[in-house]
Formats: structure tokens, C-alpha cells, sequence
């Protein structure tokens, strides 16, 4: 691991940035929204269903929105586009301890997905895949620890919290945070940035001088688009998020189910962000070693493995293996995404290419729970949707592997210039 060291020496403002960020918009992700869902569920009077149905609709929502609100990173000075990302999730925070009812619940559900898991999730990463020139691996995976480091401490902090105070002021402590911790480090960790994107762009017009000799171009949004190549990666890409958001979304009734105690599973997170971050820096020596293209079929496959077992038993030591499985996909995911769009499309235009795919994965994070809360709702079991969710894994990761197998036979026949 020493050789994470130089970088570190050299891009630490960067790095933390990036860090911050991911950890902020924790305030976003189903894994700490879920924690509060019984409550949530009880108080406002809502079923498994109509609960999945709300989150749901203010995902989707807040995906076709990231379309055009992702690609202002790529226009927009980062600390002015990230401050305010963080007034709104602030602001989302609020609104959702004041909700009373399913409208005010899906406008802060809204604004937290959209701020949080979608233009913060963004931000952090983008920036770092954009102004780190060499081991993009290594430096997503030390930016991707600001997210394992928030689910090691987030859930036991929120259910202690939750326990004193209630949801409704958990959730105004947790808007608090947020705005005064990214804006914080966004101003403190970017000065001087300027000078940095000056020389990123200088950069870009030399290695345009260049062209005839590199293979590499800058992708626009549209041509990814039309890109056929694309959608056999995209299953394998967004199977990580999907099911982890199902799951986890689904948390409390997959607690109950298995009889399970919520304290002790909500301890586990901490055994689930140590993995994490174990295989975050693993896939980053991996990713530069071998390229994000050729490790994405191999991501969600310990999730599957992970889901199979799930379904298993109801032992307790089977929610361990559960949840260090899913650590592993999840810390292969995070490191590797990033660097996968700009090996295969550059990164000029990668915010706004990341909105486009940060939208796709929203999507379908919007999905799962929808359909899982209707299906409990219709009395399927937790297990057989694990079931499901593992034959979904090996037909991505074998898409996936024909992607990767078509983009280098396209790349070997393709002549220099």
C-alpha cells in the first residue's frame, strides 16, 4: 500500500475533497434514509408499499433531473456548484423533520436523493478523475472512503440519536451537518483551484496537438449515448447500486424477517466499511494495473454470491457474510466506476457523461424499491428476492464480459490517429 503514498503527498487537497464529499452525501443514500423508515412508516401512517412508492417516485424524479443538473459541474466553478448542492441537502434535511404527510415526504425525499446521492455522489469523484492525471484507480479508491468511512459511523450515530431525540430532530442535527461540513471543506480543500483548472484545460489543448498519436478522444454526452458498447456494461454497472438499495431500503423488514435485533445489525455497517475499504484500495491497484474496462464483469459478483447466501438461513453469522460480501462489490463498484468512464470516453465532457449514467443508476435505484416494497406488500419473501437478484447478477457480469471482450477486438483493429 506504500504505493498510495506519493499521490497522497501530492493531491491530499484534491483527495479530500473528494472525500468530504462522499461522505456528505451519505445524508442521501438509502442506507442511512432506511435506518429511519420504521419510523417514518409508523408515524406518517404508510405501508411497505406506499413507502417504496414515494421513494421511488422522488428518485426517478430526482434522475431525470440529473440529466441536465449533473452536467453544471462540467460549466459551473466547483465551489460555487458545490455549495449550493449542499444549501439544498441542508434544506432537504429540514423538510423532511417538518413532513406531515406523503407530498411534503416526497419533495424531501426529492431533495436529499437528488442532492445527496446524486449531486454530491457525483461531484467528489468527478473532480478527482478529472484533475488527477495518473492512478485514477488509487485515487478513487481514497476518495471512495469518505463513503465507507460515513457508513462505519452513521448508522450507529443515527440509531443512538434516534433513540434520544426522534426522527423528525435526528433529521434537523443531520441538515446542521451538512451545511456547515461540505461547504467547510469544499472552501478549504479548493484553494487556489483556479490555477488548477486553468492548467487541466491547458492541458487538454496539448494533448489535442497530440491527437494523431493517442487513441483517446473526448467523448460528448450524445456520442456516449449512441455508444452500443455502453449497455453491455451498464447492467454489471448499476446491478451494485440496484440491489443494494433494495436491500438495504428494505433493511427493517429484512431485520424482522430474519429475527434479527436492529442494534446489532446496524453495529454491522462498522465490519461492512472495514471490507469496504480493504477492497476500495485493492480495486484501485487493480483498475490501474489491469483498467476499470476488463474488472467490470467481475464487480457484482460476490454480491450475488453474498444474496444466495442470504437466502440461505436465518442465523445471524449469515447477515455477516451477507454484509461482507456486499462490501466487497460495493468497494470494487465505487473505485472502479469513475475511471471506467473516462477510460472509455475521456474526461472533458464527464460530468456531464457521468449525469447521463449517474441517471441510469438513480433510475434503477428508484426501481428497486418500489418493486420490492409491492412484493412484500404481496407476501414474497426477502429470500426468494434475494434468489431473483443473484440470477440478475451472472446474466449482467456475463454482459459485461462480451462488453469487455468487443471493446478491446474493436481497439486492436483500430489504427493509431
Amino acid at each position: 500500500m506504500r504505493s498510495f503514498l506519493p499521490l497522497i503527498r501530492a493531491e491530499w487537497p484534491l483527495l479530500l475533497f473528494g472525500f468530504g464529499m462522499l461522505f456528505c452525501s451519505s445524508f442521501g443514500q438509502t442506507f442511512f434514509i432506511g435506518l429511519f423508515s420504521g419510523a417514518i412508516r409508523e408515524d406518517l401512517g404508510l405501508s411497505h408499499g406506499e413507502f417504496g412508492a414515494i421513494y421511488s417516485a422522488a428518485t426517478l424524479a430526482s434522475a431525470v433531473l440529473l440529466v441536465w443538473s449533473g452536467a453544471l459541474i462540467d460549466r459551473l466553478d466547483l465551489r460555487l456548484f458545490t455549495c449550493l448542492v449542499a444549501l439544498g441537502l441542508a434544506l432537504g434535511c429540514a423538510l423532511l423533520a417538518g413532513s406531515q404527510g406523503a407530498l411534503t415526504l416526497l419533495i424531501a425525499i426529492f431533495m436529499l436523493r437528488h442532492m445527496g446521492q446524486g449531486l454530491l455522489g457525483l461531484t467528489g469523484p468527478t473532480a478527482t478523475m478529472r484533475y488527477v492525471a495518473t492512478d485514477r484507480g488509487k485515487a478513487n479508491a481514497i476518495v471512495g472512503m469518505g463513503f465507507s468511512f460515513s457508513e462505519a459511523l452513521l448508522p450507529t450515530l443515527a440509531i443512538a440519536l434516534l433513540g434520544l431525540v426522534g426522527w423528525r430532530q435526528s433529521w434537523l442535527l443531520w441538515g446542521a451537518v451538512a451545511l456547515l461540513l461540505a461547504p467547510a471543506i469544499c472552501l478549504w480543500a479548493l484553494r487556489g483551484h483556479s490555477a488548477r483548472h486553468s492548467a487541466y484545460l491547458q492541458g487538454l489543448d496539448d494533448s489535442h496537438a497530440a491527437a494523431a498519436n493517442s487513441r483517446q478522444r473526448q467523448w460528448t454526452r450524445n456520442e456516449v449515448i449512441r455508444d452500443p458498447q455502453l449497455y453491455l456494461f451498464l447492467p454489471a454497472l448499476i446491478a451494485q447500486p440496484m440491489l443494494f438499495t433494495g436491500f438495504i431500503f428494505h433493511q427493517v423488514k429484512l431485520v424482522e424477517d430474519k429475527h434479527w435485533d436492529l442494534g446489532l445489525w446496524a453495529q454491522l455497517f462498522v465490519f461492512y466499511a472495514a471490507v469496504n475499504v480493504v477492497c476500495k484500495l485493492f480495486a484501485g491497484l487493480i483498475v490501474d494495473r489491469f483498467g476499470a474496462v476488463r474488472s467490470v464483469p467481475l464487480v457484482c459478483l460476490p454480491l450475488g454470491a453474498g444474496l444466495l447466501l442470504l437466502a440461505c438461513s436465518d442465523s445471524f453469522l449469515v447477515a455477516w457474510g451477507f454484509m461482507g460480501l456486499m462490501a466487497v462489490s460495493v468497494g470494487a463498484y465505487s473505485t472502479l466506476s469513475s475511471p471506467f468512464y473516462s477510460e472509455m470516453y475521456g474526461t472533458l465532457h464527464l460530468g456531464a457523461i457521468k449525469s447521463f449514467t449517474a441517471a441510469t443508476m438513480v433510475f434503477a435505484t428508484a426501481v428497486a424499491p418500489l418493486v420490492m416494497g409491492w412484493l412484500i406488500d404481496r407476501g414474497m419473501s426477502m429470500d426468494a428476492m434475494a434468489v431473483g437478484a443473484a440470477v440478475y447478477v451472472v446474466i449482467a457480469s456475463a454482459l459485461a464480459r462480451l462488453g469487455a471482450r468487443r471493446r478491446f477486438a474493436a481497439t486492436a483493429t483500430t489504427p493509431a490517429g
